[in-house]
């Protein structure tokens, strides 16, 4: 029996490259999930610290700041429970200043959980913590569209980044 190569038959063409095509949408797909697991990551961890907290104790405290920031130095709020003073780390995206006002030393509405004093965070702190997580997020969203776009392309037989060839 005769081999099929001794024919001369020409080899079964699938398209040239067509696994390939997919190679730059794969690439910006993997990238944005990539560059997406930080700000997941953040965004889940702040709103957690900030929701567990809400149902809590409100209290008024002392606001104090390390720096100009609460993303790389210390914040803490001071407020006293049962006549005892305590101090309570607040979440790395809370607030310094408002409108350019440095809010260090002065008072802040706070709510923290009645069986561990030292668990709080400001009382609105949900909006900065959603901002902080989209504005870090937009890398991710920017390869998810061009991902997209390029899958897109790839389906219609165009070349990505050609709109107008075709």
């Amino acid at each position: 029996m005769a081999d099929i190569r001794d024919e001369d038959a020409p080899p079964v063409d699938s398209g040239p490259g067509r696994l390939r095509r997919f190679r730059l949408p794969m690439v910006f797909l993997l990238l944005a999930a990539v560059f997406a697991t930080g700000p997941a990551y953040l965004g889940t961890t702040q709103w957690q610290r900030v929701a567990q907290v809400q149902d809590g104790v409100r209290t008024v405290g002392t606001f104090h700041a390390e720096g100009s920031n609460c993303w790389g130095r210390r914040c803490w709020v001071g407020f006293e429970v049962d006549g005892e003073r305590l101090e309570a780390d607040l979440p790395a995206l809370t607030r310094v200043s408002k409108r350019k006002l440095s809010r260090d030393g002065k008072p802040i509405t706070v709510r923290y959980l009645a069986s561990d004093p030292t668990v709080a965070a400001e009382e609105d702190g949900f909006g900065y913590v959603g901002a902080v997580t989209a504005v870090s997020a937009l890398p991710a969203v920017i390869l998810l569209i061009f991902g997209i776009g390029t899958l897109g392309a790839v389906l219609r037989g165009r070349p990505p980044f050609s709109p107008w060839s075709s």
